[in-house]
């Protein structure tokens, strides 16, 4: 019996060629796309997963309510925190911080210097707390003593070659000082599924003692372990009584301190916050992907499901007469299921080769983050052998059963055709595919029209022609130093200004101070962004002036005055930007004397549109000199910026030999705050254009078969005058019906998706009625370019032809 049904189904596969290629093809790609899509979800929802079991691991997150408004929400919390929750919750297992203030740090062992992005401190258990692997030295006591570091092993490499590092020191500097540090040990190097990428932790103990356990400086990422049974809420219900006894100063004093308790393998997708330093993910855009990678896996079994059935009437005199020999149904299922066997695993075994070429192009397509080891996985194979068998059930159970049902006598005679019902169900088929390609038209072209109008707009501050620099590390006599650096680099060609700031265009201010208006009780004090800048910081950049007027250099008393953008003249009460000007403000740990309000100016995206503006309060005080000018911006002229960074690089290396002089310009820079949405829209357009041809492939299929069982009709038609445009508009009628019926569905799901999706940016395009009318218009394209050629040649054929038998 198995040699028979072996037999039958390559003579079968062999004979009908092309609806043979067009199922292996769809299948291909279908499955390929699922094991593309599955490996990247896979790789978001595995995120600190090295760090052992997540469950029961919880970041402590801050934030502040007034009455019961949310006012503000931080991913960090204090260094006090950890202390206070350790020794008053007895729920608590074990507890770890990890301080990202300042962590960018320059680095130095010899001559050899490197800026790095994350240098953090870590409590001495951090180890102990997290599975990150050491390579060298005892988890339980390498972050134990004061002044010293654990180093990666990419670091070790970079700065000590292949000699041992441990034992030696390393320098690491910013503007605040330099610490001299030694080598304690080396882990592995943390995977790219880790939202804490870094290369060099230093020992809690090394920090100043008035900030190891201090509550004013929301800074540290602090972890918690929970004992079995414990319950989160109950800790989190319990913090605001606490800090009531923890906070002491005045800041923030009206407003009441909580904390949320976020699990550790939520953290990668949830939506970002201020303060945040891990790239996040999309969790909207990952459940998304993972039901499309269903969806056009089901788009090609339906496919195949079409294909099989509409094929079946060619077939159902081979059933009758094997039926009439004696074959009963079992036989008849096991035969159409072994023919969706081989087709299913030729079509698994070449989307796997795709994969495998593929797989070279993903990285730049789905983020360079992605780790291709998981396209292999463990967990995927399964994935995949799950797949494979429900395709094998879902593609050829439906046909099967159909065939097998057949009544001999009924077929032999040649009276047999499938019922309406069958028509139907398949034509709704077709139409459940396109209107999945429907949907992800629509989506792909919100995603790129939202990205064209975001770089469209005007941002309200200039960054074209912009060479930034980050500030050296800590030298003797830095304040001379820097201001000298600045007229230096303000007489290179080509230079048409120098400012120098705390934040910069596409970078967070992250400074925050809280603050109130002159004569207003402490109840109403909020917090502000503060930007620190200098006298030329509004002029280069270009920020509008709505009301009063700049810092000015004539004017020394403009030292203590402060510019409010718009929202933080809302934010303070006043009553327009006109009646901010010459009010008061006291601003936080200057209690003596409050700050003049010399200018409003118009609010401009410091951050992506995707960021609502944000109150923003632009100041010199010497009062603050706690807070750095982290960058220098070199406004340039002219088409030779070459010639002026090796002016630049001569005049650095004159002033700050101790530091790397690190640059880029500013507009890509700003412009890299988008590499999400632009992949996101790369992500659409690639798996709906595969959609669409999978879909394609199923129509030109069913035309071509539909239009040869018609091929007497055409003729007939032609011989009584019918012209080719008629017989084409008659051929292609079904296909039109079916893209309009896909509309209809798909229509209010695009708008509902595309909304959601929209909802999350402070600044989007507005949705238009045209917008879901050009894919409509696409998909009639496409479907009648994949019809074009059969209905052409059907409809030219010659009538004699077609009718000579009869």
């Amino acid at each position: 019996m198995f040699k028979n049904i072996i037999l039958t189904s390559r003579r079968t596969l062999i004979k009908n060629k092309i609806y043979t290629l067009v199922n292996i093809a769809g299948l291909t790609i279908g499955i390929a796309v699922y094991i593309l899509i599955s490996a990247y979800v896979s790789f978001e929802k595995s995120y600190d997963h090295i760090t052992g079991n997540p469950e029961g691991t919880y970041r402590v997150e801050s934030s502040f309510y007034k009455g019961d408004q949310l006012t503000d929400s931080w991913p960090t919390s204090t260094n006090g925190y950890a202390t206070a929750m350790k020794a008053n919750f007895p729920e608590i297992a074990s507890i770890v911080r990890i301080n990202w203030n300042n962590s960018e740090r320059v680095v130095r062992y010899n001559n050899i210097k490197y800026r790095e992005e994350h240098v953090c401190f870590a409590d001495t258990n951090f180890f102990s707390f997290f599975n990150y692997p050491l390579v060298k030295g005892d988890p339980k006591t390498v972050l134990k003593e004061v002044n010293t570091i654990v180093i990666s092993q990419s670091a070790a490499q970079k700065y000590f070659g292949h000699a041992d590092p441990v034992g030696r020191f390393l320098d690491v500097g910013t503007l605040d000082g330099n610490i001299h540090c030694m080598v304690s040990g080396i882990f592995k190097d943390i995977p790219k599924n880790s939202t804490m990428q870094f290369n060099f932790l230093i020992s809690w103990a090394t920090t100043p003692l008035f900030l190891r356990d201090f509550w004013y400086l929301h800074e540290s990422y602090t972890f918690l372990k929970l004992k079995p049974g414990a319950n989160p809420h109950a800790v989190e219900a319990k913090f605001p009584a606490l800090a009531e006894r923890y906070k002491t100063g005045l800041s923030l004093k009206n407003l009441k301190w909580a904390i949320t308790l976020v699990p550790l393998n939520d953290i990668h997708l949830n939506p970002a916050k201020q303060y945040e330093i891990e790239a996040k993910g999309n969790r909207t855009a990952v459940q998304f992907l993972g039901i499309l990678a269903y969806i056009i896996l089901l788009i090609a079994c339906l496919n195949y499901i079409n294909l099989s059935t509409a094929k079946a009437i060619d077939r159902s005199r081979e059933v009758g007469i094997r039926k009439v020999s004696g074959a009963n149904s079992i036989q008849l299922m096991l035969q159409f299921l072994f023919e969706s066997f081989i087709i299913t695993g030729i079509s698994l075994m070449l989307g796997i080769v795709l994969v495998a070429f593929a797989a070279q192009l993903l990285p730049q397509l789905m983020g360079n983050n992605l780790s291709l080891g998981l396209l292999f996985s463990t967990s995927l194979y399964l994935k995949i052998a799950l797949v494979f068998f429900g395709s094998v059930l879902v593609s050829g159970i439906y046909p099967a059963v159909l065939l097998s049902r057949l009544k001999p006598v009924a077929v032999l005679k040649g009276r047999y055709n499938f019922s309406k019902t069958g028509v139907i169900m398949r034509k709704g088929m077709v139409a459940f595919q396109f209107a999945a390609s429907l949907v992800l038209i629509a989506g792909t072209f919100a995603v790129y029209r939202q990205i064209i109008y975001m770089s469209s707009q005007q941002l309200g501050v200039n960054i074209e022609q912009t060479l930034v620099i980050k500030a050296p590390v800590k030298t003797p006599d830095y304040a001379k130093k820097a201001e000298s650096f600045k007229q230096m680099l303000q007489n290179i060609e080509g230079v048409s200004g120098v400012t120098t700031s705390g934040a910069i265009p596409g970078k967070e201010v992250a400074e925050f101070l809280s603050n109130r208006r002159f004569g207003a009780s402490k109840n109403e004090e909020r917090l502000y962004e503060m930007l620190k800048v200098d006298h030329d910081f509004i002029k280069d950049y270009h920020l509008q002036i709505i009301a009063g007027r700049a810092f000015d250099k004539a004017r020394p008393a403009d030292s203590t005055g402060v510019i409010l953008n718009q929202a933080a003249v809302k934010q303070f009460g006043f009553a327009s930007d006109e009646d901010a000007i010459g009010k008061q403000v006291w601003l936080e740990t200057k209690e003596t004397k409050p700050d003049l309000v010399i200018g409003v100016i118009k609010d401009y995206h410091q951050q992506s549109l995707q960021q609502n503006y944000t109150p923003v309060i632009l100041f010199m005080d010497p009062a603050f000199q706690w807070v750095p000018a982290k960058y220098y911006s070199i406004k340039f002229s002219g088409a030779d910026p070459d010639r002026i960074i090796t002016a630049i690089k001569k005049t650095w290396d004159g002033y700050f030999p101790e530091s790397s002089m690190d640059w880029f310009f500013l507009d890509d820079f700003y412009n890299k705050q988008y590499q999400q949405d632009i992949q996101f829209g790369r992500l659409f357009l690639l798996f709906s254009s595969l959609a669409i041809l999978i879909a394609c492939m199923g129509l030109f299929g069913l035309t071509a078969y539909s239009t040869s069982k018609r091929i007497k009709e055409i003729g007939v038609r032609k011989v009584l005058g019918a012209s080719v445009s008629r017989i084409i508009s008659m051929l292609t009628f079904d296909a039109v019906k079916l893209v309009l019926l896909s509309s209809l569905l798909a229509l209010p799901l695009s708008f509902l998706f595309i909304k959601q999706w929209l909802d999350s940016y402070a600044f989007k395009a507005e949705l238009t009625w045209w917008q879901f009318t050009i894919p409509v218009v696409v998909l009639l394209f496409i479907s009648m370019a994949t019809i074009g050629y059969i209905t052409f040649r059907a409809a030219l054929a010659n009538p004699v032809k077609s009718l000579k038998d009869e």
